[in-house]
């Protein structure tokens, strides 16, 4: 059983979800079988590990049904009735945050069933309910608020039409032709950002895809056209739809700086407008527009971090019970380091450290402690960590290595880091996972650091300039540790 995707599920319950569970089991509207209770009573004694060797179905069995012989198949049948409970409560519960999805099911149920009077007064409801200026404290994405919305309007026009129990208006008509065409470009361009983040990861063409297409066919004029009649029908819904415009025209425009700078004063400028699961998302497609542009005068590493600790501050970067995913711890002392924010390093840790999944706290603070030590000159410490720290992922070993060669450089150990370096086309080899882009960083990354160390053995003012313009030329991450190496030279 400790396998099965019975137990699967009840790891992801926090505690109040597992006591919700155990109410949705016991009514008898969801569940009148009482051995299936029963199971979820004795597994409950193992929460939340679930990693007992008494979790083994013959235990679990002998103290469901004392005295009785072991039944593969009753044991079987109890487990899987358990656990199609457990997938629909999960789904319950999903449906209940879902708002605009809860409310569209309402309307459409007191259309099928003819309540003239109740749907009138709970239309009446829900609109004055979402006229607000703000979705900020409501749970949902606004692109599904348009969609139900569109359609909860085209019910309202055709019920009254239908039952002749009042007149709808021309303005109902526009509401669900506007909410319709608001939630389709929002889709679009979120499907695009999706596309265009894989696609930089794995190397992919998008002139096949028809998301890509399609966006790249619609024309900023009529974009414009369309922002214009929103803005004269509601100052919030223009406000939304201005900052994807200026998202989309960010990701169809790579080399311009003031498309990704417009956009980001717009998100910011408007950010209270969205919800929590919007302003979250929104931010990472800025991190991601940012890692997919081609211009010279954005540090790209201060960038990355400046978005974060936005996220930090409008308390979106974390998830709504407080944790985060450890690839986004991660991802932020990484970034912090790059940048030498070694203080960010420290606060960053010491806040979060406990927020992240309990089996991966040991190397979370491993990390740490060797960016900090790094950031204190201490690098045989560091590579003392790095040694006796485990590996969790492929990433995480990509991230310590580059970590080590430069800890190599620092030290001038240039044996040990040529070492590295010969065995560096045998790792590459052997984990073809790796991206293109990344695969190309690592390589680039050594072969400069072994360029500095023979312009340390033979100085020569001509191969510095020729290191300094590439970087300059690829990067304009200027807080980066190869231009800080490169500054150290200029001044000796």
């Amino acid at each position: 059983m400790l396998k099965s995707s019975l137990i699967e599920i009840l790891k992801t319950f926090d505690k109040t979800e597992l006591s919700k569970f155990e109410d949705f089991i016991n009514s008898p509207y969801h569940n009148k079988n009482t051995n299936a209770q029963r199971l979820c009573t004795a597994l409950k004694k193992y929460y939340p590990e679930f990693k007992s060797a008494e979790l083994e179905k013959e235990i679990v069995w002998l103290k469901l049904f004392p005295g009785k012989d072991y039944n593969y198949g009753t044991m079987k049948n109890l487990i899987h009735e358990l656990s199609k409970l457990a997938v629909k409560f999960i789904v319950l519960e999903e449906f209940d945050k879902n708002t605009p999805e809860k409310d569209l099911t309402l309307m459409k149920t007191l259309s099928s069933r003819n309540t003239p009077k109740l749907f009138s007064v709970r239309l009446n409801e829900l609109e004055r309910k979402y006229s607000a200026d703000s979705f900020k404290k409501d749970n949902f994405h606004v692109n599904d608020f348009y969609s139900a919305y569109s359609k909860i309007y085209w019910l309202k026009i055709f019920f009254y039409n239908t039952n002749q129990i009042g007149s709808f208006s021309e303005k109902d008509v526009l509401k669900g032709s506007a909410m319709f065409i608001y939630s389709f470009l929002i889709y679009l361009i979120k499907h695009y950002n999706n596309i265009t983040a894989v696609s930089y990861d794995l190397n992919y063409n998008t002139d096949k895809n028809l998301i890509a297409v399609l966006l790249k066919e619609i024309s900023p004029g009529i974009i414009d056209k369309l922002l214009k009649i929103a803005e004269s029908d509601s100052g919030r819904d223009y406000k939304i739809l201005n900052v994807f415009r200026n998202m989309s025209e960010t990701f169809l425009n790579r080399e311009n700086e003031q498309c990704y700078l417009k956009f980001k004063s717009s998100l910011i400028e408007n950010i209270d407008i969205f919800s929590r699961e919007d302003s979250k998302d929104l931010f990472i497609c800025l991190s991601n527009i940012l890692m997919n542009l081609n211009v010279s005068n954005i540090d790209y590493g201060k960038e990355r971090l400046e978005i974060m600790n936005a996220m930090i501050k409008g308390n979106i970067f974390s998830n709504p019970d407080g944790t985060i995913a450890f690839i986004d711890f991660q991802v932020y002392l990484w970034l912090a380091f790059y940048a030498n924010e070694f203080d960010a390093v420290e606060k960053f840790t010491k806040k979060f450290i406990n927020k992240i999944a309990e089996e991966n706290s040991e190397y979370a603070g491993n990390v740490s402690k060797a960016l900090l030590l790094f950031g204190k000159g201490s690098y045989e410490e560091v590579l003392a960590v790095i040694s006796q720290t485990e590996y969790l992922d492929f990433m995480s070993k990509v991230n310590l290595k580059k970590l080590k060669i430069m800890c190599l450089y620092e030290l001038n150990d240039y044996e040990r880091f040529e070492n590295e370096y010969k065995s560096l086309y045998h790792f590459l080899k052997n984990n073809k996972s790796l991206s293109p882009a990344a695969r190309n960083g690592m390589n680039t990354l050594f072969d400069r650091i072994n360029r500095l160390f023979k312009l340390r053995l033979n100085y020569k003012p001509y191969e510095l300039a020729l290191l300094k313009k590439e970087l300059s030329l690829e990067s304009s991450d200027k807080s980066s540790w190869l231009n800080k190496k490169i500054f150290e030279f200029e001044v000796k």
